[in-house]
């Protein structure tokens, strides 16, 4: 079993180009022009009703792009992946952004920040097809072209900005919460797949036909509204923790013989940390802690627990780490070191990086994160993002 010994984090200065996927995005003009599906071009007598375009279908071919402008100025876009990756990423942007700046009236105001399984349209995993989580999508965006590009500079401010105070960034963060948002819903309706690749292990989209809706209105919550306290703060973990070791990690589950004479199960417990963490409204309580088979001081275990509406504990299930995701390894230059954290709402691993022969102590190539979202079910491996070191490493 691996350890996982955890380590201060050191904060980084990230920049603004953080936001966009991790898969880069080709120019609109990298399609064939032949097969891009040509944007509806606005007149006069076409813009008076504006609500009807923003329910629409679209058909896809792999590699290729679509647009489809559904309000003024602001336009849908399905971008491919490059290279011989299989799949697309929803975007909205205002129609002056085509081939300019990377603004993206989503990745706004959605979370994680830095690329979104809901955005990301890609061969399901095991050939799950009929996954409902896989054929349906709903996200938040920003209506409009001047709120979208004020809400993407909030959105880099309040968590990219180095140069802000802690007090100036929660301001950008407030300002942000209050820009109004619509709600979208993308539909799969039907896909062609071909047989998986070595770079695609899950087959490939030849075809996609789906449905956009771009109507629904969400008002979001503002800081406000958002959990501050919840009932798990006044319960004592330490007890369930103890009892259900097996459950926030299989591992664990034989401690009572497993460890020698004498040794608890449970060693200790870092801070717990707390954040709504499933959208209920409700805070969750994010546990790591050390265990008797944690060797020389690594946590080795983590979870989340809930208050359900009985009052009783429970642990919310964890995806299990892939050895891949997205075509990366998820565990080259790693040595564990994890430490667990809550951004933005969103539950994050993050490891240190290591270039080779960097000592135990001091990894000197970044940080590795790993954010999580809550599918309804359970957390699901939503981003890998590698962040580069400080000036001066670790």
């Amino acid at each position: 079993m691996q350890t996982r010994p955890i380590v201060l984090l050191t904060s980084f200065a990230f920049s603004p180009l953080c936001i966009a996927c991790n898969k880069s995005q080709p120019s609109p003009t990298s399609a064939p022009a032949s097969h891009v599906l040509p944007a509806p071009v606005a007149s006069a007598a076409a813009a008076s009703p504006v609500e009807p375009a923003m329910h629409f279908t679209a058909e896809v071919v792999r590699n290729e792009e679509f647009q489809k402008i559904f309000a003024p100025k602001m336009m849908f876009r399905l971008e491919p992946y490059t290279g011989g990756d299989s799949g697309w990423s929803m975007r909205i942007a205002p129609v002056s952004d085509t081939g300019g700046p990377a603004i993206d009236c989503i990745g706004a105001v959605e979370t994680p920040l830095h690329g979104d399984t809901k955005v990301e349209i890609e061969p399901p995993q095991n050939g799950a097809t009929q996954d409902p989580t896989w054929k349906h999508r709903e996200f938040e965006y920003v209506a409009t072209t001047s709120d979208c590009k004020t809400a993407w500079d909030l959105m880099n401010s309040a968590n990219y900005n180095s140069k802000m105070s802690d007090k100036e960034r929660e301001e950008a963060g407030i300002k942000l919460g209050q820009i109004p948002t619509r709600h979208g819903v993308f539909t799969i309706l039907d896909a062609h797949f071909a047989p998986a690749t070595g770079q695609n292990e899950h087959g490939t989209i030849e075809w996609l036909k789906c449905e956009v809706d771009l109507s629904g209105s969400s008002p979001r919550k503002t800081p406000a509204q958002t959990a501050k306290s919840s009932p798990i703060r006044a319960l004592d973990l330490k007890p369930f923790i103890e009892s259900h070791l097996g459950e926030l990690d299989p591992d664990l589950a034989g401690l009572q013989t497993d460890c020698g004479d004498g040794q608890k199960p449970l060693q200790s417990l870092a801070p717990v940390l707390y954040g709504d963490l499933d959208g209920d409204g409700q805070e969750e309580a994010v546990v790591e802690g050390w265990s008797c088979l944690s060797g020389n001081g690594g946590a080795d275990f983590r979870g989340v627990l809930k208050v359900n509406s009985d009052g009783r504990l429970s642990v919310l299930p964890i995806e299990s780490m892939p050895k891949k995701f997205k075509g990366r390894d998820t565990y080259a230059d790693l040595r564990g070191h994890m430490v667990v954290e809550i951004k933005d709402g969103r539950l994050c691993e993050v490891y240190g990086i290591y270039n080779g022969s960097d000592p135990n102590c001091c990894p000197e190539g970044g940080e590795r994160r790993f954010i999580y979202r809550w599918d309804g079910h359970r957390f699901a491996l939503d981003d890998m993002i590698d962040v580069p070191p400080a000036k001066g490493g670790n």
